[in-house]
């Protein structure tokens, strides 16, 4: 008899996972974003993929970034830094043209120049990057060390600044411009890769849809 009541017994149902808001996308989820022409061609209507997440990890503060591609080559990324109005970062990846295109080169290689006082104006009005690129921007960070984790650390506190589990080590430059609302973020890794973000604090009803992978 009891082997039939195990048998015949019902097996806990696991909780339907709920996507309400931009944070709590996971690997594989797909979002879109709205029509608003203040978005840049890259992420205007376009319907994109979560590919990758990764952890950025400061001493006091850390924060997922999400990686997403659509139907172009050009990778989106999300990441949500605390902020009072809790706005989502939206940031592009920009190419040595790009960064050539959108600033003077003289002027950018201040941003590495102690004590890190670099102000940046855009070399043009002429772009496709909506209005995520700011009329100036003034240095806020200069060195700053820091890692990513290939890894999502959202609910959990990373292991760098508590173990020896190292991630990619980066020394972290960021200029702002328009109150805090736009940045340039860069990255410089050990072996010399860099990495610069044009990146712009958006509302999270920029992003219009959101689907479970799988739905």
């Amino acid at each position: 008899m009891s082997f039939l009541s195990s048998l015949f017994k019902k097996k806990p149902v696991a909780p339907t996972r709920i996507l309400n808001e931009p944070k709590q996308l996971l690997q594989g989820d797909i979002f879109c974003f709205g029509d608003s022409f203040a978005l840049p061609e890259a992420m205007r209507k376009q319907q994109l993929q979560v590919t990758d997440i990764t952890t950025v990890e400061f001493q006091h503060e850390h924060y997922v970034q999400l990686t997403s591609q659509g139907a172009s080559d050009k990778l989106v990324y999300l990441s949500f830094p605390k902020n009072p109005k809790n706005l989502i970062k939206c940031s592009l990846l920009l190419s040595r043209a790009e960064v050539e295109t959108l600033f003077d080169l003289d002027a950018f290689s201040e941003i590495f120049e102690a004590p890190g006082k670099a102000r940046l104006t855009p070399l043009t009005e002429q772009h496709n990057y909506g209005d995520m690129l700011a009329s100036e921007y003034i240095q806020q960070d200069f060195e700053t060390s820091g890692y990513i984790h290939q890894a999502d650390y959202r609910d959990t506190q990373p292991p760098q600044f508590t173990d020896q589990n190292h991630g990619r080590e980066f020394q972290y430059f960021s200029l702002e411009g328009n109150k805090e609302l736009r940045g340039i973020d860069i990255f410089i890794f050990e072996n010399g890769d860099t990495d610069v973000y044009l990146s712009s604090f958006r509302p999270a009803n920029d992003i219009a849809e959101l689907w479970i992978k799988g739905e």
